[in-house]
């Protein structure tokens, strides 16, 4: 309790009064954070715009026993997106990263590897801008595996032997867990091998690269992984969100409409 320090990424902003501001920021050393920012809408605040959602910024705020909204006094930019975050194309595929990130970070709850991961996607799509859609896939597969959700790629999950990253068949349960061709069930389908390929080699790449191999699919084969993460993110949210559908329309047809898609996975 008391002054906190610390580095934090800008989320989403709600008005707050004539001249306040709600902030919704991850950072580094507390997980979630929602608070707020007196005076944040005055033109000449003392926030300036750092306050402005996908900015990197060194957060300093005072938070109190028993209060669910902390204090801000001041958010020093780090790195900055105003160009980039203003395309009408980026904007609803950042939305929709905001909000996953938010459904998935408990509140005051320290996750050093979701923070570095979020800034890492959020360097990566600022610098290629035109990846922003694969690096919002990679996004996904890698807030689904922090959270326990993403199924063991390298292991099946009957017999515990090593699933062959490519040449002979894997097969996945109704629940998505990973099979070999010895252990699979009537009812598991047929995991698609490039899906499956792309995913393991997410764990082992960074976003930039991983795009770059994202992008070197076949069509098919990225609009399959995109259905497969949407599928997996449903299951584990148990709804869709709000944003999710446009994003998946602003991101053009490689990615996938939120239920599209056949039932295997």
């Amino acid at each position: 309790m008391g002054l906190v320090e610390t580095e934090a990424i800008v989320l989403r902003t709600y008005k707050l009064s004539e001249a306040d501001k709600i902030a919704v920021c991850l950072t580094r050393q507390a997980g979630l954070v929602r608070g707020v920012a007196r005076g944040a809408r005055r033109l000449k605040s003392r926030f300036g715009a750092g306050l402005e959602p996908f900015t990197h910024v060194n957060l300093t705020y005072f938070e109190k026993e028993g209060r669910e909204l902390v204090t801000l006094s001041r958010a020093e930019i780090v790195r900055s997106h105003f160009a980039w975050a203003s395309s009408a194309e980026a904007l609803p595929v950042l939305g929709y990263l905001c909000e996953l990130t938010i459904e998935f970070a408990p509140p005051h709850d320290t996750d050093e590897r979701l923070f570095r991961m979020v800034r890492a996607c959020m360097e990566a799509a600022a610098e290629n801008p035109s990846a922003l859609a694969s690096v919002a896939v990679y996004y996904e597969l890698w807030v689904l595996r922090l959270a326990g959700f993403l199924p063991e790629l390298r292991r099946c999950g009957g017999c515990g032997r090593g699933l062959p990253a490519e040449g002979r068949k894997v097969y996945a349960t109704p629940e998505g867990v990973l099979r070999c061709e010895g252990c699979a069930g009537s009812g598991d389908y047929a995991f698609d091998p490039e899906a499956h390929a792309q995913m393991r080699e997410m764990q082992a790449k960074g976003p930039a690269v991983w795009a770059e191999s994202f992008g070197r699919m076949s069509a098919g084969g990225r609009q399959r992984l995109s259905e497969l993460t949407r599928r997996l993110l449903r299951r584990a949210l148990e709804k869709d969100l709000r944003s999710q559908g446009a994003a998946a329309a602003a991101s053009g047809p490689a990615e996938a409409r939120p239920g599209a898609g056949p039932g295997a996975l």
